[in-house]
């Protein structure tokens, strides 16, 4: 038989994919990538605040929302209340998360609250106002996939956009949640529920004074599924689960042509008694029909079960940054 390590690639380790990530040259540009990700981020949750969610009268969860609805309720500046809120949680956060973290969440708090002052002091009337109750869902889409861009966005490099962002990330530290996309957006119906209060106008009817908060759910609603959606599709993959009798020809063809690790587990069918290879290999979307040519040239009577991989990370892959 042929050597199989003679005909494969060499195999891929971390200085492979990323030579120079530990170098100062490596550093300078993970930082400024983390900070151009930290702008826009920042950007996208004040223009949103803004232009979109104040002037058609409904709030979002976390502490923005909190200070649109002292804006609202009290004239307060919008820019000034979100950083004096978000101020003692951006002092736990160096406490109780990495400092990366609180460092860039710190930033993005800032940003935002100069993108607001400047949105307020230079263009006030830069606002996207629907006249109709019936079109003020548009406002709250937009504003939902908005924030939920801007989240993708700190995350992905390692921050957040503060307020229930930094709650979410320690209780997830404390008791290993699943998603903190599903966390804030359980966050946020606290806050949600509070503003009621402020837009409640007894002249009008009940379906009226429900609509801020209606409109307020649905943005919550579209910005974690945006959170989710982008997120597992930047990071998504297509696992295979192939039953054959040839694991050495097809292993070493897909580990040669596809660059991928394979694992090898002994299966048996229940009703046959025969004992066969089951080989697991996940792929990137691309090399799904290759791998299907793979398999009709080496195995035509091989059996294979192919399920889509929301989370892959590793090398080869991605690595989790945060």
């Amino acid at each position: 038989m042929e050597d199989i390590h003679g005909v494969l690639p060499p195999k891929i380790t971390k200085d492979n994919i990323d030579p120079d990530a530990s170098s100062k040259k490596g550093k300078v540009m993970v930082w400024l990538r983390a900070i151009i990700h930290t702008l826009l981020s920042s950007l996208l949750v004040a223009f949103a605040a803004h232009s979109l969610i104040t002037p058609n009268t409904f709030t979002i969860g976390g502490i923005s929302g909190i200070a649109i609805l002292l804006n609202v309720a009290f004239g307060l500046p919008q820019s000034i209340m979100l950083f004096c809120l978000n101020l003692p949680l951006i002092v736990l956060s160096f406490f109780f998360v990495k400092k990366k973290f609180a460092f860039l969440t710190t930033l993005n708090i800032a940003l935002q609250s100069l993108w607001l002052l400047l949105l307020e002091q230079l263009f006030p009337d830069f606002q996207i106002a629907f006249e109709g109750n019936a079109e003020k869902i548009f406002a709250a889409l937009a504003a939902g996939i908005c924030i939920g861009t801007a989240l993708v966005l700190a995350f992905k490099v390692g921050g957040s956009t503060g307020g229930a962002d930094i709650l979410a990330v320690m209780i997830q530290k404390k008791f290993a949640a699943t998603s903190i996309a599903w966390m804030l957006f359980m966050i946020n119906c606290v806050i949600i529920g509070a503003s009621l209060f402020v837009f409640y106008d007894g002249e009008k009817t009940l379906a009226y004074n429900l609509l801020p908060i209606m409109l307020s759910a649905f943005e919550s609603y579209i910005e974690s599924k945006t959170n989710d959606s982008m997120t597992n599709g930047f990071h998504s993959a297509i696992e295979f689960r192939i039953i054959t009798d040839r694991p050495e020809e097809m292993s070493r063809a897909l580990m040669k042509e596809l660059s991928r690790g394979v694992t090898a587990i002994p299966a048996t069918g229940m009703y046959t008694k025969i004992t066969h290879t089951m080989l697991l290999c996940v792929v990137s979307r691309r090399q799904v029909a290759t791998l299907r040519r793979i398999m009709k040239s080496i195995d035509p009577d091989s059996f294979a079960v192919m399920a889509n991989v929301s989370q892959v990370l590793g090398l080869g892959f991605y690595s989790a940054e945060i």
